[in-house]
């Protein structure tokens, strides 16, 4: 990543930027994208960009807005942000959206918006939003008071990747203060709208930017500068316990990326939280401080259980005192089958050649098995001896031909039915672990 705006600026009065940086961002770009909501910190990011870039910097520039459909004005705003952007001759794109369902109706905005973002952009691309050092401020307080842990008070980032690309959300703002964006705003007559939500004091944003900031601020007048300064210091030293975390971590998973539970299983209560958070983190997943006693308490009790921790969007298992981050379950898929043809399904792939008659069928129950050796063994019985682990054992391929059982995958065949030939490839996002595999 390039690094984003870290040094007093070259001056654009009254707001400042990096010359440097703006010129690297966008030689390493295909498309820089505003998030152009139409407010004062939008319009005056665009604004400066796109009276301040070079003509050929200035081909890459293009506005993002994106239409909630929150308010009755929200049309009006389409057309009052096309028309600022037609303008400044800078193309515009509107993506309308649909909120789901969820606790917070902010957190629904927000995820609406970022899901926009990923829609239009490519991998090259960055998307440029207009936080500034009072959206910082605003930030670390919401979280404090919610009880956050060390990353949450590191503040909103500067830069971060955007989606499984190598797309970038940057923040250029991020040090100004909105003092400075309004003198801006002023000095070059600009026009934006006001969203009426904002005077909404139930949003905790609002209230804590209405009614508590500028309480604090008569009394720390430099409030902003020192939180700034703080959630700086905060990023680099949370930025560095990650790394050093996730050092130790790699010795104590597996090949499969799995956690080794006896690596932590003796280390006090706080200090397993501490390694579960960085765990998960690792794989992009962050829950809250509850969720992650929950998890303690489900994984470090009895080894014979087996316990499914299910979020939003995947699972967290137990195979050998071993866990594992997985996708989520999914039904088991059974259709047809043809012979030579390779059948695809969301954990693997399966091609049987040697009959057109084999079926897929849904896991027996008291099936027994034909050995090698001639002997018989109960199928729940070999997949223990296999140590398949649990969410592979409904997923396995079970294939039949009538009423008989004659391969389970690639991993037993019917003796006689040795004339099949069966190839079948299991999706590395669920792994597949045998006996003598950890």
């Amino acid at each position: 990543m390039k690094p984003c705006i870290s040094t007093p600026l070259t001056s654009l009065s009254p707001l400042r930027f990096n010359i440097e940086w703006v010129d690297s961002l966008f030689a390493g770009t295909d498309r820089v994208w505003v998030g152009f909501s139409g407010g004062v910190d939008s319009h005056v990011l665009l604004h400066a960009l796109a009276n301040h870039l070079s003509v050929e910097q200035k081909r890459k520039l293009a506005a993002l807005h994106v239409h909630h459909g929150l308010s009755v004005n929200a049309d009006d705003w389409l057309t009052h942000c096309e028309a600022i952007c037609d303008k400044l001759d800078v193309p515009f794109i509107a993506e309308r959206v649909q909120l789901e369902a969820q606790a917070s109706l902010e957190d629904a905005a927000r995820n609406a918006r970022y899901s926009a973002f990923q829609k239009v952009m490519g991998e090259r691309d960055v998307i440029l939003l207009a936080h500034h050092a009072g959206d910082q401020v605003e930030t670390v307080l919401f979280r404090l008071l919610r009880g956050t842990g060390g990353k949450g008070l590191a503040g909103i980032p500067q830069e971060r990747s955007l989606g499984d690309g190598h797309a970038r959300l940057v923040r250029p703002l991020l040090t100004a203060s909105k003092n400075d964006i309004e003198d801006y705003a002023r000095q070059h007559q600009l026009k934006w709208i006001y969203d009426e939500s904002n005077s909404d004091e139930h949003f905790t944003r609002n209230f804590l930017r209405r009614s508590v900031v500028p309480v604090l601020k008569k009394r720390f007048p430099t409030m902003e500068h020192s939180i700034a300064s703080a959630t700086q210091r905060l990023s680099i030293d949370y930025a560095m316990l990650s790394l050093f975390a996730q050092q130790q971590l790699s010795a104590w998973c597996n090949d499969f990326g799995g956690l080794v539970l006896s690596n932590i299983a003796d280390k006090p209560l706080e200090e397993r939280l501490f390694w579960w958070r960085h765990f998960l983190q690792g794989k992009d997943i962050s829950l809250p401080h509850a969720q992650l006693e929950s998890v303690d308490l489900m994984f470090t009790g009895a080894e014979d259980k087996q316990p499914v921790f299910e979020f939003s969007h995947g699972r967290i298992m137990r195979h050998q005192n071993i866990v594992y981050l997985l996708p989520p379950d999914e039904a088991v898929k059974l259709p047809a089958l043809v012979s030579g043809e390779i059948l695809r399904r969301p954990f693997d792939e399966i091609c049987v050649s040697g009959s057109e008659a084999c079926l897929l069928k849904a896991r027996p129950q008291g099936e027994s098995l034909i050995m090698p050796n001639g002997k018989t063994r109960k199928l729940k019985k070999w997949l223990n001896d296999e140590a398949i682990p649990n969410w592979w054992r409904e997923h396995i391929p079970y294939l039949y031909l009538g009423d008989t059982l004659v391969a389970i995958g690639d991993l037993w065949q019917h003796p006689n039915y040795s004339y099949l030939i069966i190839k079948w490839q299991p999706s590395s996002k669920l792994p597949l672990l045998r006996a003598n595999c950890s």
